[in-house]
């Protein structure tokens, strides 16, 4: 085992079955994994092992900025402009 770093292995918090990814060094896409028993460092040729594993978190929450709770003070300039727009494109439906 020469220590040269081969890639990196990723996986997603599914139900089984799991699909494992490995990207390696250089390359920009990831391609599924069917046996990682029979990866081979590229250098060397000999067998590769996980070494500081790391486990990412990514979060995807779609939150509506547009219906925030409404807050004490004075409204921001694009809530104001917004609103403005609004009644008057309901005043020109409403005229029409």
């Amino acid at each position: 085992m020469c220590g040269t770093v081969a890639g990196s292995v990723e996986s997603s918090h599914t139900p089984i079955p799991r699909s494992v990814l490995f990207r390696r060094n250089g390359q920009a896409e990831a391609l599924p994994l069917l046996d990682w028993r029979r990866l081979r460092c590229e250098r060397c040729k000999g067998p590769i092992f996980l070494d500081d594993a790391d486990v990412v978190t990514r979060r995807h929450e779609e939150y509506n900025w547009l219906e925030e709770r409404p807050r004490r003070g004075r409204p921001p300039k694009r809530l104001v402009e917004e609103r403005r727009r609004q009644e008057a494109a309901l005043l020109e439906s409403q005229a029409a």
